[in-house]
């Protein structure tokens, strides 16, 4: 501390009215040129008032009312900070609402003005009642910072609030210095009006409001890039109107999980809905769009946790069943298309049932998943050269020709 005191304090002062102004331009450019999010300007106006409380102490002797205004503008940042945060994380709940804030800064002026009106020669009393607001206006903040419940999970804002709690600490000692000179008569009020030390620390306040402004600003950046590139993932990956795997995730998937299964020990499926197109003549696409949801809503049901299902494109399903025989996977056949038409009669008994077409393999060993599905696409077109309505249990000779095992008829319940 005894090096600080020899520092100069007007010198000192200047430096840390530079520092100010260069700290508010570079949130302002920030602001101007890059994009920001709901706060970011709140926090820049605590940086400018910050600037013009400064400035309004320069001229506090020759006009009172400036003091007075620096008195405000200065007690003002703690809570304009926490304005910005507010909007910020707008969809965290804190336990005071905004007018709060202000309730809270008004009355720490109110306070300070009301002991500065009273004794106005008394510097211990303004620097006691000031900094007894100043660490209100901290605490405050502090509380409020620790109610966003954002904070636990961002590094960015766990070091705010420390700042805040700082904030607090480090104006104890000046406290209650101004408490034992309160009334007392000061020989040298402007060296502790304006210690070294009070310059220091509100030159290091400002530069670490920029910098925390910046992380956080682009803290969310990164969140929102990260959540557009799940989203996406999400797109290229899944259909969105079933939320089902499309043809080249199921691909990949149904890759990996006959690879993981011992040979031969896989069922592929592919279904289709009868008179699809038919139905979206007739009754619109959003009829069909409505089958659709329907069929991939029944095949999720029915499919165990390790069985993939996914969306071949238009009307057309696939399902991989791992260590399933074909007779087994022909019976999940039949109890789909059973419980599709029980669904479908609960929603509208009127309309015409939904059929199933299916197309059922064994994938053999070795065999590529595009070979094995287009095998099963064959018995699809099978099953719907025999009336549809059906499941074709496809398999292949021993010279790779393909054959119809057995055929099963799906009987609506409906006509």
């Amino acid at each position: 501390m005894a090096v600080l005191e020899n520092l100069h304090p007007p010198t000192l002062f200047f430096t840390t009215i530079v520092v100010m102004a260069t700290a508010a331009g570079i949130m302002t450019y920030v602001g101007l040129s890059q994009r920001t999010y709901r706060g970011f300007w709140w926090w820049v106006w605590a940086q400018w008032l910050n600037l013009a409380g400064a400035v309004c102490t320069l001229y506090r002797y020759d006009h009172p009312a400036m003091f007075a205004l620096s008195v405000l503008l200065a007690l003002q940042w703690p809570i304009t900070m926490l304005g910005g945060l507010r909007r910020f994380y707008v969809r965290s709940e804190l336990p005071v609402p905004p007018w709060g804030d202000q309730v809270v800064l008004i009355a720490g002026f109110l306070w300070w003005l009301m002991v500065w009106s009273h004794a106005p020669d008394d510097a211990g009393g303004r620097v006691a009642s000031f900094t007894m607001s100043s660490i209100a206006g901290y605490a405050y903040a502090s509380w409020m910072v620790w109610s966003i419940r954002e904070w636990r999970e961002s590094t960015h804002l766990k070091a705010f609030l420390l700042f805040m709690v700082l904030g607090v600490a480090v104006q104890v000692p000046r406290l209650i210095e101004g408490i034992q000179l309160w009334g007392v008569q000061v020989t040298a009020p402007n060296t502790f009006v304006q210690q070294p030390f009070l310059s220091l620390t509100l030159t290091v306040a400002v530069i670490f409001a920029v910098y925390m402004g910046l992380l956080l600003t682009y803290e969310r950046t990164e969140q929102d890039l990260r959540e557009s590139q799940r989203q996406l993932r999400l797109m290229v990956d899944f259909d969105m109107l079933t939320q089902l795997p499309n043809r080249r995730h199921f691909q990949d998937m149904a890759q990996q999980t006959v690879r993981l299964s011992p040979p031969g020990a896989c069922a592929l499926m592919v279904f289709d809905i009868d008179g699809f197109k038919h139905l979206n003549e007739v009754h619109g696409h959003a009829a069909g769009d409505t089958a659709l949801r329907l069929v991939s809503s029944v095949a999720r049901a029915m499919l165990r946790g390790r069985d993939l299902v996914g969306r071949l494109g238009g009307d057309q399903f696939i399902a991989l069943l791992p260590d399933t025989n074909p007779q087994d996977a022909l019976h999940v056949a039949t109890r789909m298309a059973r419980l599709i038409d029980e669904k479908q009669r609960e929603r509208d008994s009127a309309r015409e049932p939904i059929g199933l077409s299916v197309g059922i393999v064994q994938v053999q060993e070795s065999e590529t998943m595009d070979h094995a599905i287009h095998r099963a696409t064959e018995a699809v077109a099978e099953a719907k050269r025999q009336g549809a309505h059906r499941a074709v249990l496809a398999s292949v000779d021993a010279q790779g020709t393909p054959g119809v095992i057995s055929v099963q008829a799906f009987k609506p319940t409906r006509s």
